[in-house]
C-alpha cells in the first residue's frame, strides 16, 4: 500500500506527511501484533492529509503548474546565487486558466525566489517577467503580487515598467522590482500571479501562459532606449490599417504608423492613458515617435496664453512663425513667448541637452485668388488627408524651422483624433482649452486665421490676433531611458546622468 502511495500521490506529498510514512514503514517493520490497531490508525491519519493535501492544490484551479513546492534549484548570476523553489528554475506554465478575484489570487501559493549576495559588495538585482512567445492567452488580465523583500501591490502586468530581453523568444518583458543585497545577505520574494475575473470573465479554453522569472545584475543589465520601449510592439502597430481621418476618434485606438520623406513614424490617435511624460516639472504628452527615434511632446496644459500674432497690419504674411517685414526678419509673437518660454523652463534648468534640434512646420503654401486658402485647407478640411510631410514653400514667411521648441500642427491634432468643426473630448490633445496649431488657414478680406482647437475638441479656425493658448512642443533625443509605466499616476521620467 505504502508503495502505491508513493507512486500515485508523487509529489503532491508534503514533507510532513513524508515523515509520517518513514515512521509507518517503521512500525511495519517491527511486526508487532499489538502494534496492528496504531498501524491502522496511521493509514487513516494519512489519508486524511492526503486529502486536505489535494484540496489545497487544486482549491481555485487557477492553472496546472510545472511548480513543485518541495524541491529548489539554484543558479548564480554575477555576485547572486538565486534559489528558485521549482525543478524548472525559473519557467511558469499555466494551463485550464480561470479567472479569479483579487482576493483569491492573493490566496494562491506564490512562486518564491531566494537570493544571496555571495560577494563583499552591495549589488543591485533587477527581477523581472518575461513572456515566452508560446503564449497564446491575452495578457489584459494577467495579475502580479510580490510581497517580502522586493514588494509590489497587485498590479496588472500590462501596467508594469517595460524592460529589454535579447532573447527571440521573448514577447514582452517587464520589472517586477529591484532589490540592493548587501554582502552575505540572503533575501526572499514572493511573487503571485492570477488572471483577473474583472478584466477577462472568460478565457478560452485551450489558452496557455508561459512566462519565465528573469534575474539580471543592474550593472550587466541594458535598459531599452525611450523609443525602443514604446515600439515593442512595431509588427502589431505597423499591420494596422490607417484610420478614416474624415471622422474624430473617441476610441483607445494607440499608436499608427505614417510613412514620412525620411522613413516611418508613429504617432498616438485617440484616448490614450499611457504616453504621460513628466519633464521639467511639467507633464507632456507624447505625439509622436519620429523617424530617428527622437520622440515629440506636447504641453499637456497651456503654457500662457497670447496671440499668435498682433497685428499692425492685415497681411497674409502674420500667418508666419517669422516673416520678412522691410527687409528685416520678424518673428511672431507665439515665436517670442515660446522661445522666452524655453529659455526659462527647459534652458535655465540644465535639460536643454535632453532636447533635440528638430524641424517644426509652419505651411505657408498657397496659391494666389482673392480668398487665399492655405496648403492645410486642402490636406485637412477638404482632402482629409494630414501629412507629416512639410511642403517646400516659396514665401518669405513661414515654411519649415529647424527649432527646438514650436506649435504642434493641425495634421498631427487630425492623427491624434480631432476634425475640422467636429467636436470631440475624448482624444489625448483635447484638454478643454483654446489652442492655436502651426497651420495657417485661409487670408480673406485683410483677415489672415490659423487652425486653432477650441475648448470643445474641435478644429476651427481664429484670427492671428486671437489671444489663445500655446502649448509648447519639443522633441526628446533619441539615446534617453526612462522610468516609469506613462500613465498619469506614474508617467515616464527621464533616467537623469
Amino acid at each position: 500500500m505504502l508503495k502505491l502511495i508513493n507512486s500515485f500521490f508523487g509529489k503532491l506529498l508534503t514533507k510532513e506527511i513524508k515523515y509520517y510514512i518513514f515512521i509507518l514503514r517503521k512500525i511495519r517493520e517491527s511486526s508487532v501484533k499489538t502494534m496492528k490497531k496504531k498501524y491502522i490508525i496511521c493509514l487513516v491519519v494519512i489519508g486524511l492529509m492526503l486529502a486536505v493535501t489535494l484540496s489545497m492544490g487544486t482549491g481555485y484551479g487557477l492553472w496546472v503548474s510545472t511548480n513543485n513546492q518541495d524541491e529548489l534549484s539554484s543558479t548564480t548570476i554575477g555576485c547572486f546565487k538565486i534559489y528558485f523553489q521549482d525543478s524548472k528554475k525559473n519557467v511558469i506554465e499555466m494551463k485550464n486558466i480561470t479567472p479569479v478575484t483579487t482576493e483569491k489570487g492573493l490566496e494562491t501559493s506564490p512562486y518564491t525566489l531566494t537570493i544571496k549576495n555571495v560577494c563583499d559588495v552591495d549589488k543591485e538585482l533587477q527581477v523581472r517577467l518575461n513572456v515566452l512567445d508560446s503564449t497564446t492567452v491575452d495578457l489584459k488580465s494577467l495579475t502580479l503580487e510580490a510581497s517580502g523583500y522586493i514588494t509590489k501591490e497587485a498590479s496588472l502586468y500590462n501596467n508594469l515598467e517595460i524592460t529589454k530581453s535579447e532573447d527571440e523568444n521573448i514577447v514582452q518583458s517587464r520589472l517586477i522590482g529591484v532589490a540592493t543585497v548587501k554582502p552575505n545577505e540572503t533575501v526572499r520574494t514572493n511573487i503571485k500571479l492570477w488572471f483577473d475575473e474583472v478584466k477577462s470573465p472568460k478565457i478560452e479554453k485551450g489558452k496557455v501562459f508561459n512566462a519565465q522569472f528573469e534575474l539580471i545584475d543592474t550593472e550587466s543589465s541594458i535598459k531599452a532606449k525611450f523609443f525602443e520601449k514604446l515600439l515593442t510592439e512595431k509588427a502589431k502597430i505597423e499591420a494596422k490599417a490607417s484610420p478614416n481621418f474624415a471622422n474624430t476618434s473617441t476610441a483607445a485606438d494607440g499608436l499608427y504608423v505614417t510613412n514620412t520623406s525620411n522613413g516611418k513614424a508613429y504617432y498616438y490617435r485617440g484616448v490614450v492613458n499611457n504616453n504621460y511624460v513628466s519633464f521639467g516639472n511639467f507633464i507632456w504628452r507624447i505625439v509622436s515617435i519620429n523617424e530617428d527615434g527622437t520622440i515629440k511632446l506636447i504641453l499637456d496644459k497651456s503654457a500662457s496664453y497670447s496671440e499668435y500674432n498682433k497685428l499692425l497690419s492685415q497681411e497674409k504674411d502674420y500667418v508666419g512663425y517669422q516673416y520678412i517685414w522691410y527687409n528685416n526678419e520678424t518673428n511672431s509673437t507665439a515665436k517670442d513667448v515660446l522661445d522666452e518660454w524655453y529659455n526659462n523652463n527647459v534652458t535655465a534648468k540644465g535639460l536643454d541637452k535632453y532636447v533635440a534640434t528638430t524641424s517644426f512646420c509652419n505651411d505657408t503654401g498657397y496659391q494666389n485668388a482673392a480668398h487665399i486658402y492655405f496648403n492645410g485647407y486642402k490636406r485637412l478640411t477638404t482632402d482629409h488627408a494630414p501629412s507629416l510631410v512639410c511642403p517646400a514653400g516659396a514665401s518669405d514667411f513661414g515654411g519649415a524651422y529647424s527649432s527646438k521648441v514650436g506649435l504642434i500642427t493641425a495634421d498631427e491634432v487630425v492623427m491624434a483624433g480631432g476634425a475640422v468643426n467636429a467636436n470631440n473630448m475624448n482624444y489625448y490633445l483635447a484638454n478643454g482649452e483654446n489652442f492655436v496649431t502651426f497651420t495657417p488657414y485661409d487670408f480673406n478680406l485683410g483677415k489672415p486665421t490659423m487652425y486653432s482647437v477650441n475648448n470643445n475638441g474641435a478644429l476651427v479656425s481664429t484670427p492671428v490676433n486671437t489671444e489663445l493658448g500655446l502649448r509648447p512642443v519639443i522633441t526628446l533625443i533619441k539615446d534617453i531611458t526612462v522610468s516609469g509605466s506613462g500613465t498619469v499616476d506614474n508617467p515616464y521620467t527621464i533616467d537623469m546622468e
